[in-house]
């Protein structure tokens, strides 16, 4: 696992295009990966199907890691993509043979698209790290089986589970989260706070349901993930400090874009930054709706979703409304995936 991290061709300043002249100036434009939960049976396929990039991606991904991805994605029924064995690797190779097949055919709608900044959500930030040359392909994935591993393992030594808290804010579904931990073998935390009113709670489920019981009470919804593992608490604590030490032994390398980080919403810039940002992840929630609005006041007014589904595209409309965001997953108009990128804007 020492291999340099792989030239997926951002080029001059984030340009993943050929064409535009050195040193041009990147556009208002975030690329963001969407993680676990994201999955769908049938992933991928499309663009599997209309680029050898993307094929090439999924043949790759399939030799280092020993498991036919094509056909976890293409063939798994629900429950089995949700394993997050098959969850972790397969999102992450889905987003990656988007991210490929967007740079070999972005010149057939717009000479060239220069992101000034990545984001990604949990898994996501993964895919983020490759795009921006701080993590080979392969490193990612050899590294994610790994999470998986730790993460299925937690699962099996006790019941744990997520679930998501609709129409109330984030201070108060903390409060719930506290008053409904009883003890460290019965505690819920606020895993991911995606939206104003939108949180997600994790943990063992004895805590996680009476959380849920105590949001509708006070008329949120609650609703329980297709999930089988929990994620971004302090529950994590010891499979964080062992994933640390797996991926001390990583290379990485300093990000050529900066990548907006889960746990702080500063710019990552520095490859000791990424390696500190994955160190804390598993144990550290997702701060996703200020991560888009630090996006936006970075000059960030288009995003760009890179991976399966629609999920991450349609929460940052709904944090920022004025903004465009597009998830290539939806396009269905030659040339696939690309023919949804927003037309590029002139330069004043």
């Amino acid at each position: 696992m020492s291999e340099k991290p792989e030239a997926i061709n951002l080029g001059e300043r984030g340009n993943l295009g050929e064409s535009s002249a050195p040193g041009s100036d990147t556009e208002s434009i975030a690329l963001v990966f969407p993680g676990q939960g994201s999955q769908a049976p049938g992933m991928g396929r499309l663009i599997h199907d209309h680029s050898e990039a993307a094929r090439l991606t999924f043949e790759e991904a399939s030799d280092i890691t020993g498991i036919d991805l094509a056909q976890v994605c293409f063939e798994s029924e629900a429950d089995d993509l949700a394993s997050t064995e098959n969850t972790q690797p397969a999102v992450l190779t889905t987003s990656i043979a988007m991210l490929r097949a967007m740079r070999e055919k972005v010149t057939e709608v717009r000479d060239h698209l220069a992101p000034r900044l990545l984001g990604g959500h949990s898994l996501g930030l993964f895919s983020a790290a490759v795009a921006a040359r701080s993590l080979s392909f392969r490193d990612s994935l050899l590294i994610i089986m790994e999470r998986s591993r730790l993460m299925g393992s937690f699962n099996d030594e006790r019941p744990v589970g997520m679930a998501a808290i609709v129409g109330l804010d984030v201070e108060t579904v903390r409060g719930i989260c506290e008053d409904a931990t009883e003890s460290e073998l019965s505690r819920v935390d606020v895993a991911n706070h995606n939206e104003d009113v939108q949180t997600v709670i994790s943990g063992d489920v004895s805590a996680l349901e009476r959380a849920m019981v105590r949001a509708k009470e006070l008329q949120g919804k609650a609703i329980r993930l297709k999930l089988k593992v929990s994620s971004h608490t302090p529950l994590h604590v010891g499979q964080a400090e062992e994933f640390a030490q797996v991926i001390r032994e990583i290379p990485f390398a300093d990000p050529e874009l900066p990548i907006v980080s889960n746990i702080t919403s500063e710019l990552i810039q520095t490859a000791a930054e990424v390696r500190a940002e994955f160190e804390a992840q598993l144990k550290s929630p997702v701060l996703w709706a200020e991560n888009v609005r630090r996006m936006t006041r970075e000059g960030v007014d288009t995003f760009v979703e890179v991976g399966p589904g629609h999920a991450l595209a349609r929460m940052i409309k709904r944090i920022q409304d004025d903004s465009t965001a597009v998830s290539l997953d939806d396009a269905r108009e030659a040339p696939i995936p690309v023919s949804i990128l927003p037309v590029r804007r002139p330069s004043s």
